[in-house]
């Protein structure tokens, strides 16, 4: 299957780079002092007739989920480290 699309070409070049980029975008982005909008340019790209994210999908769920995991043992972690100092010091009243 064919798809058809309008792609926005920007030339882009910061302020370190000697020589700048030509980068594609989906949208028409404004002029800045390190971007400038060239023209567009309607392009046609070929995808699977097939073609089912759903295996992309459950990649990215399952990436999200242990970064997820993650900062939550590293929360646990934290809380538990500040109780054990707590604990740790001598209550006298």
């Amino acid at each position: 299957m064919k798809v058809k699309t309008t792609v926005y070409i920007h030339h882009v070049q910061w302020s370190y780079e000697k020589i700048g980029t030509f980068q594609i975008f989906s949208v028409k982005l404004n002029d800045t002092d390190y971007r400038t909008y060239v023209g567009e340019q309607e392009i046609e790209i070929e995808v699977p007739d097939n073609y089912d994210p759903t295996a992309q999908q459950l990649a990215a769920l399952q990436k999200e989920k242990e970064k997820a995991q993650e900062e939550f043992s590293k929360k646990v972690a934290s809380i538990n480290e500040r109780i054990s100092k707590l604990q740790a010091i001598e209550y006298t009243a």
